[in-house]
């Protein structure tokens, strides 16, 4: 049987739902939408699955513990929740999804970085990414009277990493490689608020959801993480749990530390003009701490490394860096065409700004290709609901609702 069959995903989805149990807490809420698989074989809809799938497998390294205690043994559910058999079982299809679903951007990114000067690609990153452009997102959102709707949006799909920020990282930091290792260290330690817990950036982040009247807790907002929203966190993940990945890693660090600089900001500054009232220090903290964390990955990290390996890890490093501008640049991308179309949408009135779905039980998911079969409103991230569920095919391809 093909390893990544709809037979398989759908076998996987129901270990993972019996695992999960019923009214699991969230952070143990492994479940997907494999089950839709069982009466369609739409290939969106299948590529959502298969991205989920593989965000189960990553998320069985995270040591997570719920908010509150639950009703059942914590060691018990502990003990279920981390069975090693049943982690075997799904990462035993974690390559084949990793060949699919990454190795084609991996691919694209080798061919951009092909020739690439690593030593000058470090010197002009900083210089290039303060000529882009300002956040096109963000220069909507100033516009829009729906600025709240579609900001809550935002924050709900970066919460499937930053509420768990720089877990992924410390996976790359064990072990022993010399001095670099020590740098990324301290990196890691200002990510976890140097052992300040209220300091811990993804306390943080936490503040400024409760800000948007979200939930602070860990994988409560799964059902409405959309495809790119998933791409971008395997991504990030398929770098960080392998080891074979660490040049990769680098790249990523050293790119995402340098336009982060910028884009923590902007949102910094559209948070204080926009939402009086809402904690945008996690965004503040950012935007002044990656200006030492950017020098950190160039000068202690990456010239060292290539000075000692040579220039094959000056490419690697390239790689990783591209991978990681072009997976944010989707993300950004989907993000903002979500937006303006939903935005028509109401204008047009089939859709309303709000948020009905119920994220225990949460309603069927649809994708714009296949949704003649949906009999209900649509929830749309945490946008609002589309009324008429024939507007939901002016959305980018890769969106996905759930049935309210």
């Amino acid at each position: 049987m093909n390893a990544l069959s709809r037979q398989v995903l759908f076998d996987i989805g129901e270990r993972l739902a019996a695992r999960a149990g019923a009214a699991p807490p969230w952070v143990y809420d492994v479940r997907t939408d494999a089950a839709s698989l069982a009466t369609s074989d739409n290939a969106e809809l299948q590529n959502y699955v298969q991205h989920q799938t593989l965000m189960r497998s990553y998320q069985g390294r995270y040591i997570l513990l719920p908010a509150a205690a639950p009703s059942e043994s914590i060691v018990a559910r502990m003990h279920r929740h981390y069975d090693p058999r049943e982690i075997s079982r799904l990462d035993t299809i974690r390559a084949d999804l990793e060949d699919l679903l990454i190795a084609p951007l991996v691919e694209n990114a080798r061919k951009i970085a092909a020739g690439e000067d690593c030593a000058a690609y470090v010197s002009n990153l900083v210089p290039a990414l303060k000529e882009c452009k300002p956040s096109a997102f963000l220069a909507f959102l100033e516009q829009s009277q729906s600025r709240t709707h579609h900001y809550r949006n935002f924050l709900i799909q970066s919460s499937v990493d930053l509420l768990a920020e720089a877990s992924a990282s410390a996976l790359g930091v064990i072990g022993e490689y010399g001095e670099p290792q020590s740098a990324l260290f301290r990196i890691l330690i200002d990510e976890f608020g140097y052992g300040t817990h209220g300091k811990k950036h993804s306390v943080l982040f936490r503040s400024t959801m409760r800000g948007f009247e979200l939930s602070e807790e860990y994988n409560t907002y799964w059902p409405l993480f959309d495809t790119p929203t998933l791409e971008l966190h395997n991504v990030i993940h398929f770098m960080f749990q392998s080891p074979r990945n660490l040049f990769l890693q680098i790249g990523f660090l050293l790119y995402a530390e340098a336009s982060y600089q910028r884009s923590t900001e902007e949102h910094f500054r559209y948070l204080k003009r926009f939402h009086h009232g809402v904690d945008a220090h996690y965004f503040g903290e950012h935007a002044h701490i990656d200006i030492y964390h950017s020098a950190m990955v160039a000068d202690e990290v990456v010239t060292p490394l290539v000075s000692k390996f040579g220039p094959e890890v000056g490419t690697e490093i390239v790689v990783g860096a591209e991978l990681t501008r072009k997976a944010f640049e989707r993300s950004g991308q989907h993000m903002l065409e979500v937006t303006t179309v939903f935005e028509a949408a109401v204008r047009n009135g089939t859709a309303e700004f709000g948020m009905r779905a119920d994220l225990a039980e949460p309603g069927g998911c649809a994708v714009p290709t296949e949704v003649a079969q949906a009999r209900r409103g649509l929830q749309v991230g945490g946008i609002g609901i589309i009324t008429d569920p024939a507007a939901f095919k002016r959305f980018p391809r890769s969106s996905v609702a759930r049935e309210v």
